[in-house]
């Protein structure tokens, strides 16, 4: 395993991936190469059915790609087993889903006390880190409230502080204010923003609202399978 902490903490290289589909294959991935530095945001864009939801599957490890290297904090994740690859993404990938899948019998504390009890770490620790994260998304108030005792917008919140529990270096993000209305939109994407600087973490998000665009150092857009070359937003590390 080859491990250099100075490179990029998510990096795509020449990603192909192609599934069965009939009696041909189709290609939802072709050659992709995307870097994201630590702290910086990255928003990928791009016609649905383009391959966005694909990438994000694969950076995650969720789906291995066909081709090319999906590199996390150094790690080329091409030779794990399974058990490693699981291991890898519950130490260094935080996903944030489209739709909070929170559990709904759990407080917004808990939530996120679970999510680390899973990585066997103390209860004690989680506790105050927990509560520490909450006030980061502005949730403190409903720490001990029920899914649906929240906004769409808050549990979204909820969503986000439980993805940085397990202290990730990559945040992966799947149209995060798809269901929520625009000003509830702007304070979840200013959010990711915020977490994004204030934990250095690598964040990919996809979206398709690119009016939140100058909010993110990156945009790389996606088009049948191909990412056309990023576009620097912000002044940051290209």
């Amino acid at each position: 395993m080859h491990h250099s902490p100075s490179a990029a903490p998510l990096r795509l290289v020449n990603v192909t991936l192609e599934y069965p589909d009939g009696g041909g294959t189709t290609t939802a991935l072709d050659r992709v190469s995307l870097a994201a530095e630590a702290g910086q945001l990255v928003s990928l864009v791009g016609p649905s059915g383009s391959g966005k939801s694909s990438l994000l599957a694969t950076a995650a490890t969720l789906v291995r790609p066909s081709r090319g290297q999906v590199i996390i904090d150094g790690t080329d994740t091409a030779g794990l087993t399974d058990k490693d690859l699981a291991a890898l993404r519950r130490g260094k990938v935080g996903i944030i889903f489209q739709q909070p899948n929170l559990l709904p019998s759990l407080t917004a504390v808990e939530q996120l006390i679970i999510s680390d009890h899973l990585r066997g770490k103390p209860a004690k620790a989680a506790r105050t880190k927990a509560a520490e994260l909450l006030d980061v998304v502005g949730l403190s108030a409903g720490a001990r409230k029920l899914p649906h005792q929240l906004s769409g917008g808050q549990r979204q919140r909820v969503n986000i502080a439980r993805a940085l529990m397990g202290s990730p270096k990559v945040l992966l993000v799947d149209e995060p204010t798809a269901a929520l209305d625009h000003e509830r939109s702007a304070s979840i994407i200013a959010l990711l923003r915020q977490v994004t600087t204030e934990f250095g973490v690598a964040t990919v998000m996809v979206t398709h609202d690119t009016e939140f665009v100058p909010l993110t150092d990156v945009v790389a857009t996606m088009r049948d399978g191909v990412i056309t070359a990023p576009v620097l937003t912000r002044n940051g590390a290209q």
